[in-house]
């Protein structure tokens, strides 16, 4: 199984050997801010010190940066630069209740709409992904464990939203993926108010686990099902909170 390594205020950003290196760059930046290398409030370095630091295009930055935006994870100040958002536990700290009871109609509506097409997204990657697509798929599995085994929500919300994005990038499809990303750019916040009920994280990592295993079978039919299976627990789960217009 793929290991992986955040970069943390020890381990320096360093030259990108990824295939792609969008991703590379987008994960080494979120390791540096969730470290603490970059602190609520800071700025990230510039444009053109990204490129030389990454040893990457303009593009490939430009690319990570509205990334890490679109997880409400930094915002970009015309002129100014990017700069690393507050926490989210710092913004709804004792207040993931009340953030899920105002917003639980959209967040069932949202998980009723991610179904089929993150079901239909395992299938096709079950059949079609290559080596290199399953062990980014397997790299963000080991890293949603590890952000489990240090009982670090906001991590593990990160890097949730990573798994699921690996696996749509592993459907090899065009259209589906970005569906499926812009969905979960949708769901930062909902995630980390999701993981502080009890019981979440963990029955989430034996979810992933088995969509993770059909996958590495070649089990079309079974990653549809596990994925079908994780995401009626999330429905199931929001259905049963309180209304917030109740």
């Amino acid at each position: 199984m793929v290991t992986r390594r955040a970069a943390g205020p020890s381990e320096p950003l360093t030259a990108v050997k990824r295939v792609s290196p969008t991703h590379e760059v987008r994960e080494q930046l979120l390791a540096a801010i969730e470290s603490g290398q970059y602190a609520p409030g800071a700025p990230l370095p510039s444009e053109r010190e990204l490129c030389e630091i990454f040893g990457v295009s303009r593009v490939s930055v430009r690319e990570a940066i509205a990334g890490l935006e679109a997880m409400n994870l930094i915002t970009v100040r015309h002129g100014l630069g990017a700069f690393v958002q507050q926490s989210i536990n710092e913004r709804y700290a004792g207040s993931f209740a009340k953030y899920l009871e105002l917003h639980r109609d959209q967040l069932i509506e949202l998980a009723k709409v991610r179904a089929p097409l993150e079901a239909l997204a395992a299938e096709e990657a079950a059949r079609h992904a290559d080596p290199t697509a399953l062990a980014i798929v397997q790299e963000a599995a080991v890293a949603f464990e590890e952000a489990v085994e240090s009982a670090d929500r906001a991590r593990a919300a990160a890097r949730d939203r990573e798994f699921h994005l690996a696996i749509a990038d592993a459907s090899m499809g065009r259209l589906l993926p970005r569906m499926i990303h812009e969905l979960n750019s949708l769901l930062t916040e909902a995630r980390t108010a999701t993981f502080a009920q009890q019981g979440q994280l963990e029955q989430s990592v034996a979810d992933h686990r088995a969509i993770l295993e059909a996958l590495v079978r070649g089990d079309a039919d079974g990653a549809r099902g596990a994925v079908e299976q994780h995401m009626r627990r999330i429905g199931e789960w929001l259905a049963g909170l309180p209304d917030g217009e109740g």
